[in-house]
């Protein structure tokens, strides 16, 4: 993960600035793909998600109730966390042409 962090060069100004090993600067949301694009994975990946929560959730309840208040509160918080992923992986340069 040497790209990530190079301790010869100072360390980022702002809390979203890392700095890869070639010493220039990267703002940690800028990448290749954009904010929306990013965003609009992350709330269809988030909807197949949730499908798949509600449907655990019920069989292990036997509660539609309570199957969907998991569902509900999952939604919210993993829409959040994939979309800092992306943002994120959208800045490693491993595995792109």
């Amino acid at each position: 993960m040497r790209f990530l962090l190079n301790v010869s060069v100072p360390g980022p100004r702002h809390a979203d600035e890392i700095r890869p090993a070639t010493g220039t600067r990267m703002n940690l949301f800028r990448g290749h793909e954009g904010h929306r694009r990013s965003f609009i994975k992350a709330v269809s990946w988030r909807t197949v998600g949730t499908i798949d929560t509600f449907i655990i959730s019920f069989f292990v309840t036997g509660k539609v109730s309570l199957a969907g208040s998991i569902a509900a509160v999952e939604v919210v918080t993993k829409i959040m966390i994939y979309y800092l992923h992306e943002r994120v992986w959208a800045v490693v340069p491993w595995g792109q042409r």
